[in-house]
Formats: C-alpha cells, structure tokens, sequence
C-alpha cells in the first residue's frame, strides 16, 4: 500500500467511527456522508484498507502484551518505565487494573476499544458489500477477506477471553450497551462461519495474491488453529486435510536460510503465506512495534547494505533464558537473539579490517528495564528497511504472521491428536523443520514409539524454537496446558487463562455487561 491508499484508509475508518462515539457527528463536514459512500468499488477497496490499517494498528498490541505474559520477554523501556507493565509479567492484575486500569481502555489495548476496532470496520464493510449492487465476483471476494480479518480479530479476542460481545453486525449507537456476551460454543461457530470453504472458495491461490492481501491458504491455517485452540476434536481431521493440502500443493517450501527470513529479502518469500504490509517513505504508516523493540541509543556505523542497526524504545526486553533454551548448532538462535555485544565486534572487525573508518564503534545503551544485552532479531528496526527521513516513524519491514513451517508444524501435531501417534509422512515434515534448523540432517527427532504426550511435549518445545517471538507463544503456553509449568514461577494460575473484562467496561456499559465466570 502506498501513501494514498493510506489516506484513504484513514477516511474509512473515520467513517466507521461515526456511530460508535457520542461526541461525534453523524453527518461530519469534512467528509462523505456514510449514507453517500460504499457505493462503487472504489468506495469498497477503501473501506478494505481500512480494515488492513486496524490490523497493522491492533496487532502489534496483542504481540506486545502476550509476549510479556509468556516467557519471551520482560518489560522494557527505560530504567522505571517498565513497572506499570510488571502486572502482565507478574500476573497481579485484575478486573480494575488489567486494560482499563486507565478508565478508558480495554479488550487487549489500554487507550481504546482495541480490537473490537477492527470488528468494527469489518461488520461496516461485510454489511455495505451484503446491501450493494456491485458486481457479484467483486463482492463475495472482497467480503471473504473482510470476513478473514473479522476472524482473525475475534480469534484473538477468543484466545484471550472467556467471553465477550458478540457483535454481528455494524451497530447503531442506540445497540452499543446491549450486545449480548456469546458463550465459548457461540463465539466459535460465529468464527468458524467466517471461514468456512463457502466463503473462502472466493480467496485467491497464493500465487494470485498481492502482496499483504489474504490468500485462501491464510483461512485454512487460521481455521485449524482456532479448532486446536478449541479443541473441537471433531474437526481434527477437516483441520488435517487443509493442511496436506497446502503441503501438496507445491506452492511453499522452507526458506534454507532462517536468519534471511526476517531480512528485506525474506519477505514475501516461498515460505510466507501471510505478511502484514507497511508502507513507509513517510506515508504515515511505518511498522512502530520495530521502533518499540529496538535497543535504547543505538549507534551503529554500518549502512543498510553492511547490516546496520537503528535505536529504538527497548520495549517487551530480551530475556537471556530464550537465548539459552536454544541447542547449539540450532540457527534458529541467531535467527531469534540478536546479542549486542556480537554486533560490537562485528563492527570492530570491519574497522579492523579497513571496511569502516578507524574510530568507529557500535554502541547500545544498558539504561533499559531488565536489559541483559539482548535484542529481537525477527522485528529489530533496520536501516534496510526505513527513509533516510524521520526514520523512527518509517520502518517498512513486513510482519510476518503466517508461515509455511507453522502448516508443517501443526499437520504433525493433528496427525498426532488423531492417531495417537505419527506416521512416517508426519515424521518427514518435522524433519523438514529440524534440518533446516541446524542446516544438516543429523538432529532429527524420532517420534516413533513415543507416547502421545510425549509428541505433543516435542512439538510443544519445538514450535518454542521455531516461533519465539512471532505471537505464537502465549497462545501455545494456553493451548498445550503448559501454564503452570512454564509460568507458574511467574504466578500464573488457572485462573489466568483468560484477561477478565475490564470495570472500566462495564461501568460504562450500565449494568448490560457482567464479568466472566472464570473471574466471579
């Protein structure tokens, strides 16, 4: 997307925002009445975009929140900043402290509505596409990646909450307060609904796909986590077969090179199946949780094409305890920690080496909240991948959300679920995983004659490996029972499962919002 379509964007989705809000008028001045707009294609793409752009808004929330809950990272920013944060981390919050301990913010974001955003903007689109007179080809695909997107935001809403409103539809201000909660069952076919083959027949092939839009492969690997983390076991064998039938298809292969799969040059690459896009170049759409991530006052002499480093905020900080879970030889460590002080005699070396003027230094500061040295490779702020120009506010590397080695990963997995045990095709596609890991075949795993739970506990280490980092291990924490094992140092109990509505929620929904069981 570039800088116009970003415009447009924000357009869209100050329209969406009409109704949700009392202090704002129905009919703006400075913009297109609803009732004028979604009436051509044009109007429709726009209103797309703005969906995209709650994605590339809200997301990075759920990152930053989930990787502080788990055992990827502590808090950060500067010395003291991060002591409002220790909640997460510690798990002390509760329904008046959690997001709308701020009187203003809930639903996985402390500022806003977070992602009920973005189901916001969905519902508005899917209900305009459902009344129009567009051509039918445009409209059902056009809905179905509307409808992914509203998956995708109640998915994690889902994982993080017990239950929630369940808003089907684009609401009048007069429905606000009295939306019903779903029930677990509700929600998840409501989910399910969405990504149904009926409507995600209309997807794209990945090779028809334009760069950050939704393929149909997107849909399925969606679906088949939202039926593991549910545990429909029912749906453990449709789950199975959308993921062979991604692995036969011969549209995807393993990136040989792992640390290459977070560099400008891994993107959009033959493993990737679903990457966020950010614009950049000043369009006012830069990637800020690179800029949250990157290490305090860096200074680092190289350019982008040496590799160059910049500085960032020092947030969610790197704890040495993911860097020593790595088995030596396993690429995936360098890939996942970038160790400061290795950058240092880097840049040493090059000045050694006469590559960089004498007198240069690579420099980090140590003023960040539990700073060990450490940085997050995978989201680390480049200068390969932001302007010259206000950097900061510039990055433009894509997030990668989905990826072939996660089809891989989870086919192994169900086929165990299944069957209690792996078949040799299953054996091979986690093989894939180990090689490229260790770029030989000499560390594979067998998984024969090992019980059940002892497969799941392999994965469960190995999707650790594979997936530090990328919003995957919270979830995976839940969805493998590993809470009390992993966390329970930290003081995670049950009853941590899932975040409790927040009282700033339901103080302002007047009594038409009750807690949820878990936290009566």
């Amino acid at each position: 997307m570039n800088k116009i379509i970003k415009i447009m964007a924000l357009s869209a989705m100050a329209l969406s925002s009409t109704a949700c809000s009392d202090f704002l008028g129905v009919d703006p001045r400075t913009q297109v009445s609803e009732t004028e707009f979604y009436k051509t294609e044009d109007d429709m793409m726009k209103g797309l975009y703005a969906v995209m752009n709650e994605m590339q808004t809200r997301m990075p929330e759920v990152w930053s929140y989930s990787s502080l809950l788990g055992d990827e990272s502590e808090t950060g920013g500067g010395i003291g900043e991060g002591s409002y944060k220790t909640k997460w981390d510690t798990f002390t919050y509760g329904p008046g402290t959690c997001f709308g301990a701020w009187g203003y913010g809930s639903w996985w974001n402390e500022w806003d509505f977070g992602l009920f955003n973005g189901v916001i903007a969905a519902n508005l689109l899917i209900d305009k596409l459902a009344g129009c007179s567009l051509s039918p080809e445009f409209v059902n695909a056009t809905s179905a990646e509307a409808r992914f997107y509203r998956a995708m935001f109640y998915n994690y809403l889902f994982m993080g909450y017990e239950q929630f409103p369940l808003i089907k539809h684009y609401l009048a201000a007069s429905e606000m307060y009295s939306v019903a909660k779903g029930t677990r069952q509700e929600i998840y076919e409501f989910i399910m609904s969405d990504l149904d083959d009926e409507v995600t027949k209309y997807l794209p092939e990945r090779s028809a796909t334009k760069q950050g839009r939704i393929c149909r492969d997107a849909a399925k690997l969606l679906r088949a986590k939202l039926i593991l983390f549910h545990r429909d076991e029912s749906k453990y064998p449709q789950a199975l077969n959308d993921m062979k039938g991604i692995i036969t298809s011969g549209n995807y292969q393993l990136n040989p090179d792992y640390k290459n799969l977070w560099l400008k040059a891994g993107e959009w690459g033959s493993e990737s199946i679903y990457e966020v896009a950010y614009a950049g170049n000043n369009s006012g759409e830069g990637f800020g949780l690179a800029h949250s991530l990157g290490g305090r006052n860096i200074v680092d002499p190289r350019s982008a094409e040496e590799g160059g480093l910049l500085e960032g905020y020092g947030q969610n900080t790197m704890p040495s305890t993911v860097y020593r879970m790595f088995a030596a030889g396993d690429s995936r460590r360098e890939g996942t920690v970038i160790v400061y002080a290795d950058e240092a005699a880097k840049v040493a070396k090059m000045v050694a080496d006469g590559e960089l003027p004498g007198g240069s230094v690579f420099s980090v500061s140590s003023q960040q909240e539990n700073y060990e040295g450490l940085g997050h490779y995978k989201l680390h702020p480049r200068k390969e991948t932001t302007s010259a120009v206000n950097p900061e506010n510039n990055h433009f590397n894509s997030w990668r959300i989905y990826r072939y080695a996660d089809v891989l990963l989870l086919a192994v997995e169900l086929d165990t679920r299944i069957n209690g045990t792996v078949s040799t095709e299953a054996q091979g596609w986690f093989d894939k995983i180990r090689d490229r890991a260790f770029k030989d075949d000499k560390h594979r795993i067998s998984l024969a004659g090992k019980s059940k739970q002892e497969i799941l506990d392999i994965l469960f280490a190995e999707r650790g490996y594979e997936f530090m980092d990328e919003m995957q291990r919270w979830f995976d924490i839940l969805r493998f029972d590993k809470g009390t094992e992993i966390l329970g140092n930290k003081g995670w109990t049950e009853k941590f499962r899932y975040f409790p509505i927040d009282q700033s929620e339901m103080d302002r929904a007047n009594g038409g919002l009750t807690q949820n069981p878990g936290w009566l």
